[in-house]
């Protein structure tokens, strides 16, 4: 990510590289001249570990449909502007 572009809202850098567990490039002339990294991992859990997790759990089945309703009407709750996840 170009510095100046980063700057621009870096808080949302910040948060992005918190909640996502991810590192930042830092780039001045296509150089990169720095790194935005977490403190210490977000989660214990790999995304391979998380996904191994997640397969083995069982289907929704019939309540899928309902479950789908119930996440649309509690993010439509929360504008993404107020949501950490943007």
């Amino acid at each position: 990510m170009n510095v100046s572009d980063a700057a621009k809202d870096f808080a949302s850098v910040v948060n992005k590289v918190y909640v996502e567990g991810i590192s930042i490039d830092l780039e001045r002339d296509d150089e990169v001249i720095a790194r935005l990294t977490p403190a210490e991992p977000h989660s214990p859990l790999t995304v391979a570990e998380l996904n191994a997790v997640l397969s083995k759990l069982p289907s929704l089945g019939d309540d899928a449909d309902g479950f789908a309703r119930d996440v649309r009407a509690i993010r439509a709750e929360f504008p993404a502007e107020a949501s950490p996840w943007g």
